[in-house]
């Protein structure tokens, strides 16, 4: 019996030195990587919406935005579950998490900005659905600027962004 637990013991430990058991940092990794996918996803839906808006297909901008909203919802919701997150040391990692948790927050309360624009533009109501087109593409064009730091803060550091 005893020889079993010291097997198994010895088993696990082999495991975990030998990188198969992944660490707090290699699963925060990974979840940037499927945030940042949501990322990108609502971003697409964005301008996708924010083309049929010029076009006037607002049928067609709605359910973009809906789509945009969704990416960004979901990857919001990825950045919440990660558990540990305040537990790093890294200020590099540290850095590029407040810049993501930012950047998803801009570009939320964008989606949620064109989406009353796009409703008041099915009512007719073009001037407050223009008032919150403005203020839909300043939370992006902020969102942008802290996309592009959270860029070149990977760039500036290969190192620590594979």
């Amino acid at each position: 019996m005893d020889k079993k637990i010291i097997i198994a013991t010895v088993l696990f430990v082999t495991i975990a030195i030998s990188g198969c058991i992944t660490s707090s940092i290699e699963n925060i990794d990974l979840t940037m990587s499927e945030i940042s996918q949501n990322i990108v996803d609502g971003d697409r839906n964005y301008n996708e919406a924010v083309k049929y808006v010029n076009s006037r297909n607002y049928d067609a901008a709605d359910e973009k935005i809906k789509n945009a909203i969704t990416s960004f919802n979901e990857g919001q919701n990825k950045f919440l579950s990660i558990d540990n997150v305040n537990e790093i040391n890294e200020t590099i990692y540290t850095q590029y998490i407040n810049l993501i948790k930012e950047e998803i927050s801009l570009k939320q309360n964008a989606t949620i900005n064109l989406q009353l624009a796009i409703q008041y533009y099915k009512s007719g109501n073009n001037e407050t659905a223009n008032g919150y087109v403005t203020k839909a593409n300043s939370f992006m064009t902020q969102g942008v600027v802290i996309q592009n730091q959270r860029h070149n803060l990977a760039v500036n550091n290969p190192d620590k962004f594979k």
